[in-house]
């Protein structure tokens, strides 16, 4: 069986800085990427304004298509009810030798608080991103105390600080400004075709 990286989310919408960190894992590890939308987000996020899963995933497919490594996973999708990362990877190790799980810092601050967090450090490599936002002594007690309690295996990706957020991305339709500088090429004209966060 072959290794993957994988980088799951809402993707609500896909922008530059998700892409971004796809390709600086790839580069960074040479393996391909997963990028997988969830299904119910609603367990840690309550905004109203997440579209459904087909526009989402329809989005991933625009922004990934320039990159032939990349590949977008309906596997959360098409799970019913709340997907948790614990089931995603014992549903991947079936298909998959090591899975590289990306993560961003506030998730890496949060996981011992997630659904089964000694599987999800036992069963992937995580690879933090965003580190930028908080200190270095921070970054590296987090991950001496991941190590040490559920005996997780962590790398920090070299990424630099990206000014993007969905959050922004979706403001910035319902104000009709311009988001194409934020966005994949094609993101900006699928949300327009299809009226999204309006």
């Amino acid at each position: 069986m072959s290794n993957i990286i994988v980088l799951g989310g809402t993707f609500n919408p896909i922008h530059c800085g998700h892409i971004r960190l796809a390709v600086e894992a790839h580069e960074t590890y040479g393996l391909p990427v997963l990028i997988m939308p969830c299904n119910d987000p609603s367990s840690y996020k309550s905004d109203k304004d997440i579209v459904a899963a087909l526009h989402r995933i329809a989005m991933a497919e625009i922004a990934t298509s320039p990159y032939d490594y990349m590949q977008v996973s309906t596997l959360e999708v098409e799970r019913s009810g709340r997907t948790f990362t614990a089931d995603t990877l014992q549903q991947l190790q079936s298909y998959y030798n090591k899975i590289y799980f990306i993560i961003g810092a506030d998730s890496f601050f949060a996981l011992p608080k997630w659904y089964k967090p000694e599987y999800i450090c036992t069963n992937c490599q995580l690879l933090v991103a965003g580190r930028d936002r908080h200190s270095e002594t921070e970054m590296q007690n987090q991950k001496d105390f991941l190590e040490k309690h559920f005996h997780a295996r962590i790398d920090f990706l070299n990424t630099p600080n990206m000014p993007y957020s969905s959050t922004a991305i979706r403001n910035s339709v319902k104000c009709n400004k311009d988001i194409s500088s934020m966005v994949p090429e094609g993101i900006a004209a699928y949300i327009k075709e299809h009226r999204l966060y309006c």
